[in-house]
C-alpha cells in the first residue's frame, strides 16, 4: 500500500516522509528539505494514487497526492485539498481516506491552488452467494398485464444485499417483457422464461401469457396446413373474426402475420420470413384481434429448418441465414457438428478474424443434461514391426527434443518468409539488374568462377541477425565443390569460426551426393510440378544454376534455429538491396561433427537428414518468387506459401515411400520410417531423409484445439501450424478437384490471384462450403464403420487414424504406457466437445477465421433436436459462422 507524505519539518521528518515506492525522488526531496529560505516554488503537476485500487462498499482506502514543482522535485510542505467528483460513488475526507458508497467507478482530486490531480476508484459490491425470485411462475394477461417479480440476493454470510445489480432477461421479449426492476408485461400470449442473474448466479420464472376472458373472442377451429412455417401462407378457420383484412391482427408466437384476406369464419395469412425463436417444433398460440377483443387458438409451429439424414449423409450450410435454426428428426444415432469461421482475410498475429458463437442445444420432448466426457480412444494395437525394437525417445535418437526444436525452427523460417514476401511486395524487382557493361562483365566474371570446381568467389549472405537481411550482410569467400546441369554447390573456406573448427575441405563427398540428389530427383518434382526457378536468371546474374552456399556462419544466426533460408532480396539489384547476389540462391548450415551416425544432430548424418527436405523446400520459394514475378502478378500469402512447400516435401517423399497421391497412405509406409531412419530394423528406413513427420506433428498440434489457430495465416508469432493445416487444406483440393495433380500445383503457383481466391479458381467451389467440408474431414476420414455419400469428407492421400495410432505408439502411451517420450499423448489429436441429445448449451472460445470447432453428439433421443447458433448477446450468428452436420450413424 501507499502511504502518505507527512507535513515537512525538520530534515529528519522530510526524510521519514518519503513513500516507499518513491526511491527514485529520495535525493530531490532531500534538496527540498535544506530549509525555507530560498524562494517559494511554482506547482507544477501533481500525481494521486489510490491503494488499493478498488474497495466494497463501506470499505476505504488511502489516496495519496505528490505536489512537484517545474523540476519535478517534491513540494512537501502544500497540502493537498481533497474533493470526490463523483459523491454518490465514493467520499474522500481532508486527509485522502477514501469510501465507497455504492457500486460503480469513483474520481477522487487532489488540488494544490488551481494544479489538479485525479485517480480512479472502483467500487463493488459484495459478491452474491445466492439469490431467490419471490415467485417461480406467474400468469399475466394481455393486453398490458403484468406481474413484479421481486429478487433476495445474499452473500456468503447470509446478509442480504441492498440494491443488488441484477441483469433481467426475457427469453422471448415478444410474449413478455422485463425491465431493470423486474416488471414483467405481457405484449402477446404465449410463455416466455424470465431470468434474473448477478455474480455467475441465475434463476429464473416462468410466465405465461393469456388472453382475457371473452364470450365474443375470434376462436381457432384449424389451420391449414396443419404446421405452421416461416415465410408460408395458411388459412385460418374459426369463429368471430372481422369480416375485412384490415380488421383483423394476428400474432404467432408473438411475430405479426400478414391478413390478406377475411370474412368472419377464415382468415389468410402469411408468416414472415424472420422473427421467431429459435425453438423445437411445439405449440403455440395463434393470437387474433377483431374489434378489439383477443382470442384464437393454438398450431403447431415449426421456426427451425428441419433436417432429415440417414447415415452417412451430410448437409453443409455454407449460407449464412441457413446456419441459425435447425432441427434433426427423431433418427437418434451419431452426429458431428463443425462450426466454422468462413472468414476469407489472412490471418495475422494480433488480427485473427476470431469470433465467438454460442451452441444451443433443445429437445422437443424430454431435456437431456448436456454433458462434456473424455475423447474415446481406439483400442491401441501393434505397429506393425517387432515390439522388441530399441525405444525411440532414448537417448540415442532423441525424436522428442528434435521434434521440438523442429517447430522452433519452423516459427523462425516463417518470420524470414514474411519479411521476404515483405520485401518483394515493397517494390518491383529490378528485371534489368545488370544494366551496364561493367556489370555485365563482373557477372560474368563471377559466374564463370562459381562454374569452376576449387574456385574461390567472394558472396554475400544476408545477416539475418543484422536487423533488415536485405540491406545487412556478412560478406566471405567460397569454394566451389559441386557443378551441376542446374545447381552450384560452394562451401564457406572458413577454417574456423567463433574460435571452433569447421568441417571445411572435409564436405566434398557428402556435398557432392546432395547436388546429384538435387539434379536427379529434386529438379524433375520442382519443373514438373510448379514452375523453373531459374525463369529469371537472364536478367539477373546469368549463371544458369541455383547456387547453394553452406556456411557455419549461418550456423549462429537467429540463436540457431534455421536450417537454411533464401532472400527475395537476390532478385533485387544491389541499389535496391545491398545484400543481393543477384541471382538464386540458397543459404545454409554446415556440420559441426565430423563423426558419422545420429547420436548428436550436428553430424554429417543428422546434418544430410535434415538439408536434403529442406533443400527443396526453400527453392520451392524461389520458383514462387521467380514465376510471380516474372508475370508481374501479386505474392502468394504464407500460409499458402508455406503450405505449397510442404507439398512439394510431399512429392519428393513419395520417391522413397513408393507411393502415390490418392492411396490413402499409412504410419507403416510413411512416418515410421521417419521415426526409425535409425534403426537397422525394418532395413528400408536406414539412412532416410526427414520426410512427413514435421507435417503430420504440426498437424496433430492443430487438430488438438484448432479453433484459435489457422491455415489463413500465424495466429500468434510463435505459431507454425499453419504450415500443416495449410497444406492439409491444399493436399484436399488437390486430391477431389484436379484432373491432374501437376497441373494444379502450377496453376496455384502462377494463379493472378491469391489466398481463398487462389483455392477458389482451382476448385471451381466456393469458400465457404470448402472450409467446412475439409474441417469435417479431419475428423471423420477413415472413421471406422462410417461412409460418407459425401466422398470429399475424406482424405484420399492419407489414412489419418493410422497415422495418429502410429504416432502415438512410437512417441507415446499407445503401445508402451511407460514410454519414457509422450509426445503424442493420445490415439487421435482431436478432442472434441461431447454432447447428448437433449438441452445443451455451450459457449465457444473464439473460432480464428479459417478455422473451426468440432462437436460430437449422440446419446438417446426422445425428440427431435434443436441446434441453434447465435452470438455471445444472444443475437444472430456472427456473419461468416456456417455449420456442417454429418449424421455418423
Amino acid at each position: 500500500m501507499t502511504r502518505r507524505l507527512a507535513a515537512p519539518g525538520s530534515a529528519g521528518e522530510c526524510g521519514r516522509s518519503l513513500h516507499v515506492k518513491r526511491l527514485i525522488v529520495v535525493l530531490l526531496a532531500a534538496l527540498a528539505c535544506r530549509g525555507n529560505d530560498g524562494p517559494v516554488s511554482r506547482v507544477r503537476s501533481v500525481t494521486v494514487t489510490v491503494a488499493p485500487p478498488q474497495i466494497l462498499v463501506g470499505s476505504t482506502a488511502q489516496a495519496e497526492a505528490l505536489i512537484a514543482d517545474d523540476k519535478g522535485m517534491p513540494l512537501l510542505d502544500r497540502k493537498p485539498v481533497w474533493t470526490s467528483l463523483t459523491p454518490a460513488v465514493v467520499t474522500v475526507s481532508e486527509s485522502g481516506l477514501v469510501t465507497g458508497l455504492q457500486p460503480g467507478g469513483g474520481t477522487v482530486r487532489a488540488s494544490s491552488g488551481a494544479v489538479t490531480g485525479d485517480a480512479q476508484v472502483i467500487v463493488t459490491g459484495p459478491v452474491a452467494a445466492t439469490i431467490q425470485l419471490s415467485r417461480d411462475t406467474a400468469t399475466i394477461f394481455v393486453p398490458n398485464g403484468s406481474v413484479q417479480l421481486i429478487s433476495t440476493v445474499r452473500d456468503a454470510t447470509g446478509a442480504v444485499i441492498g440494491n443488488p445489480t441484477i441483469a433481467w432477461q426475457s427469453s422471448a421479449p415478444l410474449i413478455a417483457t422485463v425491465n431493470a426492476q423486474g416488471l414483467v408485461t405481457a405484449v402477446a400470449v404465449g410463455s416466455a422464461t424470465i431470468r434474473a442473474a448477478i455474480d455467475g448466479l441465475t434463476v429464473q420464472a416462468r410466465v405465461a401469457v393469456l388472453p382475457t376472458a371473452n364470450a365474443s373472442a375470434p376462436v381457432i377451429v384449424a389451420v391449414n396446413p396443419a404446421v405452421l412455417r416461416p415465410a408460408s401462407a395458411y388459412t385460418i378457420v374459426g369463429n368471430n373474426f372481422a369480416p375485412t383484412a384490415a380488421g383483423n391482427a394476428v400474432v404467432v408466437d408473438g411475430v405479426r402475420a400478414t391478413v390478406t384476406s377475411a370474412t368472419t369464419t377464415a382468415l389468410s395469412i402469411t408468416l414472415p420470413a424472420s422473427g421467431f425463436a429459435c425453438e423445437p417444433t411445439h405449440q403455440v398460440f395463434v393470437q387474433v384481434t377483431a374489434a378489439g377483443i383477443i382470442g384464437g387458438g393454438r398450431a403447431p409451429l415449426q421456426a427451425a429448418t428441419p433436417r432429415t439424414l440417414a447415415p452417412g449423409q451430410s448437409v453443409v450450410l455454407s449460407s449464412a441465414p441457413d446456419v441459425r435454426c435447425n432441427e434433426l428428426s427423431q433418427t437418434g444415432g451419431r452426429y458431428v457438428l463443425s462450426l466454422y469461421n468462413a472468414s476469407r482475410a489472412a490471418v495475422q498475429p494480433g488480427a485473427s478474424g476470431a469470433v465467438p458463437v454460442n451452441l444451443r442445444g433443445a429437445s422437443s420432448a424430454a431435456v437431456a443434461a448436456a454433458t462434456r466426457v473424455p475423447g474415446v480412444e481406439p483400442a491401441p494395437r501393434r505397429p506393425p514391426w517387432s515390439a522388441a525394437a530399441p525405444l525411440i525417445g532414448s537417448p540415442a535418437f532423441a525424436a522428442e527434443a528434435a521434434l521440438r526444436r523442429s517447430r522452433d525452427m519452423e516459427v523462425a523460417h516463417a518470420s524470414i518468409l514474411q519479411h521476404n514476401i515483405d520485401v518483394l511486395r515493397s517494390g518491383t524487382p529490378a528485371r534489368a539488374s545488370r544494366t551496364g557493361q561493367t556489370d555485365q562483365s563482373r557477372m560474368a566474371v563471377r559466374s564463370a568462377q562459381l562454374a569452376t570446381v576449387g574456385a574461390i568467389t567472394p558472396l554475400k549472405i544476408p545477416n539475418l541477425d543484422g536487423g533488415d537481411f536485405c540491406v545487412n550482410s556478412v560478406t566471405v569467400g567460397v569454394r566451389t565443390v559441386f557443378v551441376g546441369e542446374h545447381s552450384i554447390i560452394v562451401e564457406d573456406t572458413a577454417s574456423s569460426v567463433n574460435g571452433r573448427a569447421t568441417l571445411q575441405g572435409q564436405m566434398n563427398a557428402t556435398f557432392t551426393q546432395l547436388g546429384l540428389e538435387f539434379e536427379s530427383v529434386m529438379w524433375p518434382i520442382l519443373t514438373g510440378n510448379f514452375g523453373n526457378p531459374l525463369v529469371l536468371d537472364g536478367q539477373l546474374s546469368a549463371t544458369g544454376k541455383v547456387v547453394m552456399l553452406f556456411s557455419p556462419r549461418v550456423n549462429a544466426m537467429r540463436q540457431g534455429l534455421v536450417t537454411g533460408f533464401v532472400v527475395s532480396c537476390d532478385l533485387k539489384p544491389v541499389a535496391q538491396a545491398p545484400s543481393s547476389n543477384v541471382g538464386e540462391y540458397f543459404y545454409a548450415i554446415v556440420p559441426t561433427n565430423p563423426a558419422a551416425g545420429y547420436q548428436s544432430p550436428d553430424t554429417r548424418d543428422s546434418w544430410a537428414r535434415i538439408m536434403r527436405a529442406t533443400v527443396i523446400h526453400e527453392v520451392k520459394h524461389i520458383v514462387s518468387f521467380a514465376e510471380r514475378t516474372a508475370r508481374s502478378l501479386p505474392l502468394e500469402d504464407i500460409s499458402w506459401e508455406e503450405g505449397m512447400a510442404r507439398n512439394v516435401e510431399e512429392l519428393y517423399a513419395r520417391k522413397f515411400y513408393n507411393t502415390l497421391a490418392r492411396q490413402n497412405t499409412g504410419y507403416a509406409a510413411s512416418l515410421g520410417c521417419d521415426i526409425r531412419f535409425a534403426l537397422a530394423s525394418p532395413p528400408e528406413c536406414a539412412n532416410r531423409p526427414l520426410l512427413m513427420l514435421r507435417h503430420f506433428d504440426a498437424l496433430y498440434q492443430y487438430l488438438g484445439n484448432p479453433e484459435p489457430y489457422s491455415p489463413l495465416g500465424r495466429a500468434f508469432g510463435s505459431d507454425a501450424t499453419f504450415y500443416a493445416s495449410a497444406w492439409s487444406l491444399e493436399r484436399w483440393a488437390n486430391d477431389h478437384f484436379a484432373a491432374s495433380e501437376s497441373q494444379f500445383l502450377k496453376d496455384f503457383t502462377t494463379s493472378p490471384v491469391t489466398g481463398v481466391q487462389n483455392l477458389e479458381a482451382r476448385t471451381g467451389r466456393p469458400w465457404e462450403e470448402m472450409l467446412g467440408e475439409w474441417s469435417a474431414a479431419l475428423y471423420l476420414d477413415d472413421e471406422p464403420g462410417f461412409t460418407s455419400e459425401n466422398v470429399r469428407l475424406r482424405l484420399p492421400s492419407w489414412n489419418l487414424p493410422d497415422l495418429w495410432l502410429g504416432m502415438c505408439s512410437d512417441l507415446g502411451p499407445c503401445t508402451i504406457p511407460g514410454n519414457t517420450v509422450q509426445f503424442y499423448p493420445r490415439a487421435n489429436p482431436f478432442q472434441p466437445t461431447r454432447l447428448s441429445f437433449g438441452a445443451f448449451e455451450v459457449n465457444s472460445v473464439p473460432i480464428a477465421g479459417g478455422s473451426f470447432s468440432i462437436f460430437d453428439l449422440s446419446g438417446t433421443q426422445a425428440g427431435t433436436q434443436l441446434i441453434e447458433l447465435r452470438s455471445v448477446g444472444g443475437a444472430y450468428p456472427p456473419a461468416p459462422i456456417r455449420l456442417v452436420i454429418v449424421r455418423v450413424r
